[in-house]
């Protein structure tokens, strides 16, 4: 199970590190315009909503287990995400994209089934290769910034 848990938790760093460890709470999803005094320019207002509507469907796929219902859930609001990334950022939200879809992909193999994903050292392996991605981290770093920049992202516990 908690091995689990982990790839789950893989899955959603891979959308941004700034999103809180999946917890049932909405105090800890790092939404946009949670950081305090923070105003968003509304240019930024249709992006920042898909961030959020991606980052609940990610919580709630941690809560509910990685399904294959689940999973078209959240790549449905990944392509979403994607159709509105500015240009300056869009780089970013397609590579989550893609490692999105590559876990999906990896799931699906194992038709979702818990205990053989929870066990598969070949879906391990898979995982660490998707993350071991050259410039991945620059990527988030990027990615995580303009969140917090554009949306309002908090890092903290506000």
């Amino acid at each position: 199970m908690k091995t689990y848990k982990i790839l789950l938790g893989v899955a959603a760093l891979a959308i941004s590190s700034v999103l809180a460890s999946c917890g049932g709470s909405d105090e800890e999803l790092r939404l946009s315009g949670g950081a305090k005094g923070f105003t968003m320019d509304p240019k930024f207002a249709e992006f920042c909503t898909a961030y959020d509507a991606l980052n609940i469907a990610l919580n709630e796929m941690s809560e509910a287990g990685s399904t294959k219902e689940s999973f078209e859930v959240v790549l449905k609001k990944s392509a979403a995400l994607v159709d509105v990334a500015p240009q300056d950022i869009v780089d970013s939200v397609m590579t989550n994209d893609a490692i999105l879809n590559a876990m999906d992909a990896a799931f699906a193999q194992r038709d979702y089934d818990q205990a053989t994903i929870t066990t598969d050292e070949g879906l391990r392996q898979e995982v660490q290769t998707l993350y071991a991605q050259e410039g991945l981290p620059e990527l988030t770093t990027k990615y995580s910034k303009y969140l917090v920049k554009n949306c309002g992202v908090s890092t903290e516990g506000d």
